[in-house]
């Protein structure tokens, strides 16, 4: 008798996870840890992560996603990302209650990330990047100073 005469016929649910129905899920697992949980079909896996693991694993997959969304970007297949410079396709700014500030930036296609800020800390954002976005005052200067160059006239004229 064959392996496949033995072995029960696949649902079509197991045939869906198969194909790519994969579903992630993160759980608290104490005040140490947590638990990353893939699923494919019917089965679970769960990997356990400290928490700096897993902010670096998420820092990994958004980077990597992120990457991968920008076409303009011509990285070879097989290329490992770890960090990046995120592309900000757009953002959007607000509270999520009263007193509470928040900013969400989207990222690549559909990956967004969102931000809580106190107060204090919103008006300091937005004053750096403010400044950041400026031209310094060096440049403007160099700029506003810089007048073009006539050649010599050797007529004397």
């Amino acid at each position: 008798m064959s392996d496949s005469e033995t072995a029960p016929a696949e649902t079509a649910h197991e045939r869906t996870a198969l194909a790519g129905d994969v579903r992630f899920s993160v759980v608290t697992a104490g005040p140490d840890g947590l638990e990353l949980v893939v699923a494919f079909g019917p089965r679970d896996y769960a990997v356990r992560l400290t928490p700096a693991e897993a902010g670096e694993l998420g820092l990994a997959l958004l980077a990597t996603a992120s990457v991968a969304a920008d076409a303009a970007q011509d990285v070879p297949a097989g290329t490992r990302v770890e960090n990046c410079f995120f592309p900000v396709l757009g953002w959007t700014a607000g509270e999520v209650a009263p007193g509470v500030p928040a900013l969400a930036f989207r990222l690549a296609e559909s990956t967004e990330i969102a931000f809580q800020f106190d107060r204090d800390a919103a008006r300091a954002c937005g004053r750096d990047l403010a400044r950041s976005g400026r031209v310094p005052l060096r440049e403007r200067l160099r700029r506003a100073f810089r007048r073009p160059v006539r050649p010599a006239d050797p007529h004397g004229a």
